[in-house]
């Protein structure tokens, strides 16, 4: 694979572009995400009530996992790119995970998408593998034990 990746590193295509290799992909990636962070006292009556929520939905996997440092709020995550957008983002460097503010337009579109990222974040493990969803099955498998439970009840969440 390295063999392949200096061969064609500078190369030009048949039409005189650069060739994207992994490595241009990856800095073009990074390049797309644009944050506008909102602190829990911008947001408005409503999106509170859900962000409030966060440590009960929490609560159903065994609380926040210590690798996770901050659930932050942005109004933005990717630069438009013509397709669909990123809705939220573990972020490993940071210890951040990221969601956009229109999840909280609903319970279930953030607690949908808080648990997804923090899947990634307990897991270590990325989008579209085998591993991810192994892992996001044992997350919901967690929550449904939770929840029926001999004596313990569905968090009012």
């Amino acid at each position: 694979m390295d063999n392949l990746r200096k061969r064609i590193s500078g190369k030009k295509d048949i039409a005189g572009n650069i060739i994207r290799d992994l490595n241009q992909f990856y800095k073009e990636y990074k390049e797309s995400f644009e944050f506008k962070f909102v602190s829990p006292e911008e947001l408005n009556q409503s999106e509170k009530e859900i962000f409030n929520k966060t440590d009960k939905i929490l609560s159903l996997i065994g609380g926040k996992p210590p690798v996770v440092k901050e659930i932050k709020i942005s109004e933005t995550i990717r630069k438009e790119l013509g397709y669909r957008e990123t809705v939220g983002l573990w972020d490993p460097k940071t210890g951040y995970i990221i969601i956009r503010r229109d999840m909280l337009a609903s319970l279930e579109k953030y607690a949908g998408t808080l648990l997804h990222e923090v899947t990634h974040a307990i897991s270590g493990t990325g989008d579209v593998s085998r591993e991810f969803e192994i892992a996001l099955t044992d997350v919901l498998g967690k929550i449904v034990a939770k929840v029926l439970e001999g004596d313990q009840q569905a968090p009012h969440v």
